[in-house]
């Protein structure tokens, strides 16, 4: 397997931490060094020669885009900044992307997926994508195939999934995004399914409820409740048509 090497360059070492933590699901990149200041920066890139940079812009009272500029050949640049009026002067050098702290981790993949294809370097295999998700004051990964619903909440999603709740800084468009199209099936405003995760419908007083394969019953909102049926055409055999 063809792997891209990365270096994070932040002189806060939670943001570090959290980068580390989501590359950590992908199986195809390499982590190769860290560091906090530029002198550490130019020193380790010259040394590992990555193929990718996530670099904070602003390392103390240094610039990022100083160092970019001491640098050659200049490596493949995910800018990551607290700043979002930066924006500008990081079109002279060609950033693959630009992330505004703090980070989503939805936004994060989508700029690494950006970076593997300039690179030429697959950096996933899997059908479906990972999410970490904050589970009881825990960091836990979740795949993506054991996601039974997707719920937004302000900021945040919540999860449902086989291991438990977890919450994720990001938007539902978000982490519905990398998935297959039809993966999900929209219940209300705030709320998606799983389909592959529905074993069956029936009718509950004037509403349209969904059993889960772990026996969970969802119900849908009255204005979802035509699209809802038209995706799990044909209901079960002992439902008659949905009124």
């Amino acid at each position: 397997m063809t792997l891209l090497n990365v270096v994070l360059v932040d002189d806060e070492p939670l943001c570090r931490q959290d980068l580390r933590d989501i590359l950590a699901g992908f199986p195809a990149v390499k982590l190769v060094g860290e560091a906090g200041t530029l002198s550490e920066a130019t020193a380790l890139v010259r040394k590992v020669q990555p193929d990718l940079i996530f670099l904070d812009l602003s390392l103390g009272h240094k610039s990022g885009f100083d160092f970019l500029r001491s640098i050659s050949p200049t490596p493949l640049c995910i800018a990551v900044t607290a700043d979002p009026t930066q924006g500008a002067t990081a079109f002279e050098f060609d950033l693959v992307d630009y992330l505004v702290k703090p980070v989503e981790e939805t936004r994060l993949r989508q700029a690494l997926l950006r970076a593997a294809r300039r690179a030429n370097i697959p950096v996933s295999n899997r059908d479906t994508p990972n999410y970490l998700a904050q589970i009881s004051d825990q960091k836990v990964l979740i795949q993506g195939n054991e996601i039974q619903q997707i719920e937004a909440m302000g900021n945040y999603v919540i999860l449902h999934s086989t291991k438990g709740k977890g919450i994720v800084r990001s938007t539902l468009r978000n982490i519905i995004a990398p998935f297959p199209k039809n993966s999900f099936i929209q219940l209300s405003r705030s709320r998606w399914v799983a389909r592959n995760h529905v074993s069956g419908w029936h009718r509950k007083s004037s509403k349209l409820v969904l059993s889960l394969r772990d026996k969970t019953e969802i119900s849908a909102s009255r204005r979802h409740t035509p699209s809802v049926i038209k995706h799990l055409f044909p209901p079960p055999s002992s439902e008659r048509e949905f009124s």
